[in-house]
């Protein structure tokens, strides 16, 4: 049986590059698109098929999507300003929808986050850019091309990300048990969408197998990926002692707010039916991403 294909736009960040080295050794002819191929070039496996474009460009794209089938976006909205007339998510992802068009690509699979799909779990409300995320979601699911889409609980991939000095901090009330995910787990239901016709034109939510609070799951992660990290928990006022500007200092504040309002019930029972169980909980996580 061929290997299957995918087009990646979005490749290089954090959560996308392992996404992208797990479906490359698992046999997915990977082909990315990505603004610097140079910068790609460095930090992605060498099998893969790195073109140029860009998502301001419409022009750029339709060449770089020429012979895609199947297409997976991992995009980001990394300003908190709601009124810039181009964001990646929105307009950007327009044009991969025009250039898609232009290419008669099949499939486009996108990653979501699960407040878009269930915002009942998130009892302090949501971060309000997600209105930039979903108005280019709209754009793909109106362009009458198959899609899927990934509405993913927290990746515990970032909890790296949190680190300073050997210790991780947590801000505020985290009462809640939440159902970790990790870019593994995405990797494997995306390897497993391609090519199936049960996922296409569905709304997939993505969550571990199993419910912890942020304390717990940061403390077993650490146990195993680095002892000498501490968890420490802080109220949330100390967020404004951190010594970031102001706006900064709010969004993170603000991003705290809403995981600690967040209480998650299990609703990816038909994710698992479709694509398949995940394979790695919260230790086998810190023991993959330790020894990578």
């Amino acid at each position: 049986m061929a290997n299957k294909k995918l087009t990646i736009i979005g490749a290089t960040g954090f959560l996308s590059t392992t996404i992208t080295r797990q479906l490359v050794n698992d046999g997915v002819t990977v082909r990315v698109v990505a603004r610097n191929p140079e910068n790609a070039k460095k930090i992605l496996p060498d099998s893969v098929e790195i073109v140029g474009g860009d998502v301001s460009d419409k022009q750029s794209l339709i060449t770089a999507l020429k012979g895609t089938d199947a297409l997976y976006i991992h995009l980001n909205t990394e300003t908190t300003d709601m009124n810039l007339p181009f964001y990646t998510e929105r307009e950007g992802v327009q044009n991969i929808v025009e250039a898609a068009k232009a290419n008669k690509v099949k499939h486009i699979m996108q990653i979501a986050g699960l407040e878009s799909l269930h915002d009942d779990f998130f009892l302090n409300g949501t971060i309000e850019t997600r209105e930039i995320r979903e108005a280019g979601m709209k754009l793909i699911e109106d362009s009458g091309i198959p899609y899927t889409f990934f509405y993913c609980s927290f990746f515990a991939d970032s909890f790296i990300r949190f680190v300073d000095n050997n210790a991780l901090y947590l801000f505020g009330d985290l009462p809640h048990k939440i159902f970790f995910t990790n870019s593994f787990q995405l990797a494997r239901h995306i390897h497993q969408a391609i090519e199936n016709p049960r996922a296409l034109n569905q709304k997939y939510p993505v969550q571990g197998h199993e419910a912890m609070t942020f304390q717990e799951a940061t403390q077993r992660f650490f146990m195993i990926y680095d002892p000498e990290v501490s968890v420490q928990k802080l109220p949330l006022e100390t967020v404004n002692e951190l010594g970031l500007p102001a706006t900064e200092a709010a969004f993170l504040r603000r991003i705290w707010e809403v995981c600690g309002g967040l209480d998650e019930r299990f609703v990816s029972a038909e994710t698992y039916e479709h694509l398949g169980q995940p394979l790695a909980g919260i230790d086998e996580l810190a023991r993959q991403i330790k020894n990578s």
